[in-house]
């Protein structure tokens, strides 16, 4: 999942037409490449910028001083985005603790499962059963999504969607489909 190349400058608006504040800082909002979920923002001047594309590690700058912000978390993308000005960092969870039970979490699981089967395991008793069991549950909780829309049923939505993703997930981890490539998909249709 890591990658050991650094980040080139050229990922950003060319570094020189980033516009700090008058103490020559700009804030950088750090958020989850995959899913979006914001962790925190810190404060970064040019040096501290430039050793996070190098380094691959977020880092901050604290009373004039440069320091990382947390040793587990890779960097993955950084935007600058010139309307309001900030920078984005996009991270990858090293750990679950980041963000709780996310969609991302629920993926490992199951892949986790695809790869060290257990017996008494529903994910593995969907897999084993191959295409047709997995799609057919897929069929399934489609109808149930539009069930309890038509219903208007706002828990039972809320639980059909979600017997829906999980069993979406158990699809995109049966044919080795990587969870990331779905929400590079999504970003490619927000433009």
């Amino acid at each position: 999942m890591s990658s050991s190349k650094p980040l080139e400058l050229s990922l950003l608006s060319p570094i020189d037409t980033i516009r700090y504040n008058e103490k020559g800082l700009i804030l950088a909002v750090i958020q989850d490449c995959l899913e979006g979920t914001v962790f925190t923002w810190v404060w970064m001047n040019a040096a501290a910028l430039e050793k996070t594309l190098s380094s691959q590690q977020v880092w901050s700058c604290q009373e004039a001083e440069i320091v990382l912000w947390n040793a587990e978390i890779l960097v993955k993308e950084i935007r600058y985005s010139d309307e309001n000005p900030m920078v984005i960092i996009g991270v990858e969870e090293q750990h679950q603790e980041l963000s709780g039970n996310t969609l991302s979490g629920l993926f490992d699981v199951i892949c986790d499962r695809r790869d060290y089967p257990q017996l008494e395991s529903y994910t593995c008793k969907l897999l084993a059963g191959g295409d047709n069991k997995i799609l057919k549950k897929i069929g399934e909780e489609s109808a149930e999504v539009v069930m309890a829309c038509k219903d208007k049923d706002k828990d039972a939505i809320a639980g059909e969607v979600a017997d829906l993703f999980y069993h979406t997930l158990v699809a995109l981890a049966y044919h080795d489909v990587d969870l990331r490539e779905v929400y590079q998909k999504l970003e490619e249709r927000r433009k």
